[in-house]
Order: C-alpha cells, then structure tokens, then sequence
C-alpha cells in the first residue's frame, strides 16, 4: 500500500520525480496532468459540498417536531458552524488536505480530540501510511487493533508529560529522526523539502493503539475485555499512557470514535483504492506518450551528425550552437561536406502516437470524470430531465464517492458532539456564539445535526436542474405550491444574500394600526392582521383609503397598495368571521369559548360553531354587504383595469418569440390564401360548366316545344284582350252613374 501511494505521488509529477523515459541528455522529464489534474479537480469538488463558505452542518428534525427541539437543533447548528469556521481555525485545512490525499491513498483519515491547553476541539489529518491494521481486517471501524503512528517533537512530548496525558519515563533527545514511509518522502520531494539526517526538533515516534484489553489494573473492568488506548513510545518501547474508550455510565461499553475513515472506492479488505489503483497504468502510458513526442521533436530539431571515421576536422568545434555559422577544414582533396558528415536520420513525431495519447487521455478521465463539459457544450434550451440524465450519466462514479464522504463527515460530527457534551463548559466562546442559549444538555442527542452537503447533490448543475423542475411544476400548478418558498429556494440557489431584505416574508410582521398598515402598503411592505384587532375598523380605514382618489385609488399608488390591500382584507374577513363565531359561542356557554385553539373539536362544539354560523350570516347581510361589498367590487374593477392599462415590456426573448409566431402566422395565411383562391378559380369554372350545360338544354327544350307554346301564347293573349276591354267597359259604365249622381245632387238637368 505504501508504494502504491508513494507511485501515486510520484505519478503526479509535482515532485518532479515521476519514473521512466529516456535518459540521454535532453530528454523530457514532462508528466501528464491527468493524475494531478484528477485529485485536485476532486478536492475542489468535495470541499466545495462538504464545507461551504457559511458551515458544514445544518438542522434536521427526525420523528416528531415542537419548538423547543427545532431551537435545540437551531443553537447546535450556529454553535457548530462558528466552531468549524471559527473556533477550530485548522478544520478547514486538515479536511481540505485530507481531499486532496484521498485520490491518491484511497483511505484516509481525520482525527478529533479535546485540547485542554488550548480549551477547545482539535483536528488533524491522519494518512494511510500511518495507520496500521492488523493483516485480517476487512473494516476500519470492527477491526481488532487500530494503530496510530504519531510522529511529535520533544516539547510536545514533555508537554503532553507535564499535563498528564503521559506518564513520566525517563526520556532523551534522539539525534535521528524516525524512517519515514515511502508515501511520506514522496510528499518531502512535493514538498520541497531535504532530509538533512539530522533531528533538531528532537522528533519522536509514538503510537496511539485503539484496542480491546483484558486488564487487572482496571478496578472496573476486572479482568474483562474491553475497548482502550495505549500509548506507546517507541524509542524506549514503554506504555507512556493507558485510557478507557467508552463513554462513563455505559454499561455496554462500546468503543468509541476518534479516528474517522474516509474512503475513495471501497473494494475487498479494509483499504478502499485510489487513482493509482484505477489508471496508475494509463497514467504511465500518457506521460511516456507525451516524453516519447517530445523526445522525437527534441532529436529531429538538433543537431546531431554520424562523421566518417578518419576524417579529420582540426582545429574547429563539433558542437554547433544554435544560430551559430563555423568554418570548418576539411581532408585533402574533400570538396563536399557530406561526404565526412551526415545528419542522423531520426523518424519524425509519430502522427499514430498522438493519436493514441487523445485516447489514452480520454480513457483515464472517464473514469472519475463529470458531466460538467457536457452541460457546459449543451444548449440553454436543453430539457431539465435530458440535462438531468446528463449529470447522472457523467458523474455516476463520482456521486458515489460524495455519498460516502458524507456519511463519514456525519460521523464527523458526532464526535464534535461528544466533545461538546463532555468539555462545552471548558471552551474559549468567542463574541459571536457567548450569548447563544446552547448548554451541555443539548448535545446529550446529536441526530439532529447532519453534514450541510446532500449525499444525493454532487454538481452545481444538479441543483440548478431541480430548480429548474421546481420553477416549471410551481409555474404549472401555482395553488399546490408555496409561492414565496419556492422563490426564495431559487435565490439561495444562486447565492444571492440577505434575500429577506429583497423577498422579505409576509409572516414576519407586526402588529400596526390601521393608518400604518396603510403607508405600508402604500410602501410595498407586508402587513398581517391578529385576532386581537377591531376587524371592522380596520376593514373601513382600509376601504376608505383605497377608494380615495388622493390616495389608494391614486395611479401612482394603486399598482403596488390594491392588491396588497385586497389581500390584507381577506385576512381581516376572515378573522372577524373568527371572532363573531366565538363571541356567540362565548355567549351561548357563559364562558370563555376561544375558537382558534379548540382542537379537536367536540360534538357539543360543532354544534355550537353551526348555531352561530346563522347568527353570523345576519350579521354579514347587515354590516359588511352595504358598505363592504360594493367598495370591494369597486377595487376589483381597478384591479383589471390596472391590468389593462400596464402591460410590461416584452423581453428580447419574447419579442424573438413573437416574431417567430408572427412570420409562422403570415406564411399560414398565406398558404390559406392560396389554397382559397385556388378552391375558387375551381369553383367557378364549374359554374360555368353547368351553365353552359343548362343553356343547351333550355335550347333544345325550346325548340322541340315552339308551336304548342306559340298556340298558347295566342290564346293567352286573346283572352287578356277580352278581359282588358270588359274591364274598360265597365270603368266607363261606373264613370256615367257617377257623373249622373253629382248632376242630380246639384240640380243640372240632362241635355
């Protein structure tokens, strides 16, 4: 395991001392980054889930919730997040050193433990190379015997003496420092440090073994087998200290936990495996590809010559600088230069070996690869399940590993826990966190702090899908959603601070008079109605303002107060609802009846409640429906017209949009104009067909019919004639009796 994590170091190439290639003069000492590239792009990766800028640990409430546990939780998370952003100034860097040794050890390890010098938890990076377990462990946490190699200088050891953590032996100052693993000199070499053989810090060796002893020393145990840490110091082999490993009052005396595991890719036995593990092998191809090129452009360009044996050139260099132009002397009778000297013939750089350095490339990273190029290249109109699957796709061996680096992160955080349950009174509290009400007792259940990073979440671009999905579903179906939550899960997502400054919450309000609710909702700002308030009155004031032209119903000020106003009013009808109910029910049972904490109602109750409902309703008819009502319908009406008159702008989008509906539109009417004028030109060509046709036929029936039908028309017209001169002679007829009567009636005789 050692050399695998010193080769994976070394493979890297940030020593400089990566193995293989050429060894002439010149040759290239270039690594492939993939390695390198691979675990720092990891690291960034998981310390940017783990621990974010405001804290890794949040609150969840598992089972049953109330006040005071959701304040427990709340004081823990604050506390604990000022403890590791604050308080533990090196937790931060230990984890961050801990990612980014991960790829390359496979396991590794953080440690935790109370420092009574400094008065607070401490954390330390633990690598593989110094934990040893025994040969037949198959996991960190059943196994046997855990041994920590732990490596201090002679004053840290004394001090650890004088506190009483060791016990006092008879100690000297090594000259020599202790053999350093194969992994450690690696990282000397990264590091840029020189092992001198020298010791001026006096550094000493001890080991820290987590076991199980059967010991008669211990009045407690008597003899039985139980879990303990023994110290060891190695240069005088002698225990310097003996500690029981299982919490006080614990009858079943489990082992507790120190030493956190974080693993990369589990496999068989108690070492998970790393990068060198999974393309150790590809990342030697890749960098002896890469030399090899190098190599091969490095010969063709100098200047290497073959000169013939025997002839001489005296007096002149035969190594040529670049740039340089030399005069050289050649045998008798020798007119052509090369016929004493040739220039080597070395093959060009192989078009095939690079070809085959992409593929390798491309193998090595798909193994632990993501998916963010591949979201990164995609269109911005790409739908949210396609770019979902993009990421799962891309990122399936890596959301692995986040799952367990967040389960081991949680284990973190119980053991930053018990500490604080056994020490919270001992601890240096800075400003921040002094008056925060957290005691010793509630850190006695620690499940409800949990890693602030969701072992299903391992990209940013996971979270923006899911609140892509969030938007469209509460867009879509906007009365089963929670408006200002989903709003406000959106800005969080984008990182946007003091979002209760821009988005502030409606149900964070104070209790105001009417007039000041008004000017706030003039101003924009939410207000909330509370039983204790004369319902009525405010009801009123409210509508009085909004229907003033001065004021409510003023253009500059009804877009922003009438909708607001319309939506405190519905919360003062309904608590005046509450309130007339509980008064007659109060009435009714000559106490106190207290509607909205009546829960759950009891028959007797109800049907009290269903009594005063009737009473109620008469009271609406009389007091709210004359004057409420139609000043209500009124601001309704300029509810619409507000919307009438204010359209927004379109956005550039929604004029492209348009556009494109708008020439889609014309090129159908179009199409339809067409098709019409063509249905027409058919239409009446049929017309004239079928007239054509009837005009023939009439021809031939006129033909065939032209005596009967003049014979006819004779006999019609004598008989016309006939009548016309009966009817004349009997107009004539009436003419003379009445002429005859005006004579008479005015006595003028008849010549």
């Amino acid at each position: 395991r050692d050399e695998q994590y010193e080769e994976g170091i070394r493979r890297s190439g940030l020593g400089n001392d990566a193995p293989g290639g050429a060894q002439f003069q010149g040759a290239s000492k270039t690594v492939h980054p993939v390695m390198a590239e691979s675990g720092v792009d990891f690291a960034a990766r998981a310390m940017k889930e783990l621990f974010p800028p405001d804290g890794p640990v949040k609150s969840k409430m598992i089972g049953s919730s109330n006040d005071d546990k959701q304040r427990k939780a709340d004081a823990k998370r604050d506390f604990m997040n000022w403890q590791c952003t604050e308080q533990i100034v090196e937790f931060s860097d230990e984890e961050e050193q801990m990612t980014t040794q991960l790829p390359f050890g496979g396991s590794q390890y953080l440690k935790m433990w109370f420092d009574p010098e400094m008065r607070r938890p401490r954390i330390e990076f633990i690598p593989i190379d110094n934990i040893y377990l025994p040969y037949a462990s198959v996991n960190f946490y059943t196994a046997s015997r855990v041994t920590e190699v732990d490596d201090i200088i002679q004053d840290t050891f004394e001090q650890r003496v004088a506190s009483g953590l060791y016990r006092d032996i008879n100690t000297y100052v090594t000259s020599m420092e202790p053999e350093l693993s194969k992994a450690a000199k690696a990282n000397l070499k990264v590091e840029g440090k020189t092992d001198t053989g020298e010791n001026p810090d006096g550094i000493r060796r001890t080991f820290n073994i987590y076991t199980w002893l059967k010991t008669d020393y211990d009045k407690v145990t008597k003899g039985e087998r139980a879990p303990y840490i023994l110290m060891v110091d190695e240069q005088t082999r002698q225990v310097v200290g003996l500690y029981r490993n299982w919490e006080d009052g614990d009858d079943r005396r489990a082992k507790l936990d120190w030493l956190i595991e974080f693993k990369f890719i589990p496999w068989r036995g108690a070492y998970a495996i790393g990068l060198p593990h999974l393309i150790g092998g590809l990342s030697a191809a890749l960098t002896g590809a890469l030399r090899a090129l190098l190599d091969s452009a490095h010969i063709n360009t100098a200047a290497t010559m073959l000169k013939l044996k025997g002839a001489k050139i005296s007096g002149q260099s035969q190594n040529i600088e670049v740039t340089q132009v030399t005069e050289i002397e050649g045998a008798p009778g020798v007119d052509d230069i090369r016929k004493i000297a040739m220039p080597m013939p070395f093959n060009a750089p192989s078009p095939v070996l690079f070809q085959l350095l992409g593929w390798l490339t491309d193998a090595a990273k798909g193994v632990v690869t993501t998916s963010e190029e591949k979201i990164a290249d995609a269109s911005n109109n790409m739908p949210v399940g396609t770019a979902q699957a993009l990421i799962e796709q891309g990122a399936v061996v890596y959301s692995s590993i986040h799952a367990r680096l967040h389960d081991s992160q949680r284990r973190v955080f119980k053991v930053l826990g018990r500490i604080n349950r056994w020490y919270l009174d001992e601890q240096q509290k800075g400003e921040i966190v002094a008056d925060l009400p957290i005691t010793i007792d509630d850190f006695k259940s620690n499940s409800d702090i949990v890693p602030v990073s969701d072992p299903n979440i391992f990209a940013e671009s996971q979270r923006y899908a899911q609140i892509q999905t969030l938007a469209a579903r509460a867009q879509a179906n906007p009365d089963l959603y929670n408006r200002l939550a989903v709003e406000k899960r959106i800005l969080e997502q984008i990182k946007l601070p003091e979002i209760n400054e821009v988005l502030p919450d409606p149900q964070d309000v104070k209790d105001m008079n009417p007039a000041l609710e008004n000017v706030a909702m003039t101003l924009g700002k939410p207000v909330g109605a509370f039983p204790s308030q004369d319902q009525l009155s405010h009801l009123l004031t409210h509508l009085q303002y909004a229907l003033d032209p001065m004021y409510g119903a003023n253009p500059i000020m009804s877009p922003v107060f009438i909708p607001a106003c319309l939506e405190h009013i519905k919360q003062h009808l309904t608590l005046w609802y509450l309130n007339q109910a509980d008064a007659y029910t109060s009435v009714s049972l000559g106490r106190p009846f207290n509607v909205l904490k009546v829960q759950p109602l009891m028959q007797e109750a109800q049907k009290l409640l269903a009594a005063a409902s009737m009473h109620v309703h008469e009271d609406v008819k009389q007091i709210l429906a004359p004057e409420v009502m139609p000043a209500i319908q009124q601001m309704m009406a300029m509810i619409q017209q507000i919307k009438q008159t204010s359209v927004p702008p379109a956005s550039p989008d929604t004029m492209a949009q348009v556009n494109a509906l708008t020439q889609t539109a014309m090129a159908e009417t179009q199409r339809r104009a067409q098709k019409d004028q063509t249905e027409a030109t058919i239409d009446v060509q049929r017309l004239a067909q079928d007239k054509e046709i009837e005009m023939q036929r009439m021809q031939l029936d006129a033909a065939e019919n032209t005596e009967d039908n003049l014979v006819q028309e004779r006999m019609k017209t004598a008989e016309l004639t006939q009548d016309a001169l009966r009817l004349q002679d009997e107009q004539v007829q009436t003419a003379l009796k009445a002429q005859k009567e005006i004579q008479s009636q005015l006595g003028v005789k008849n010549d």
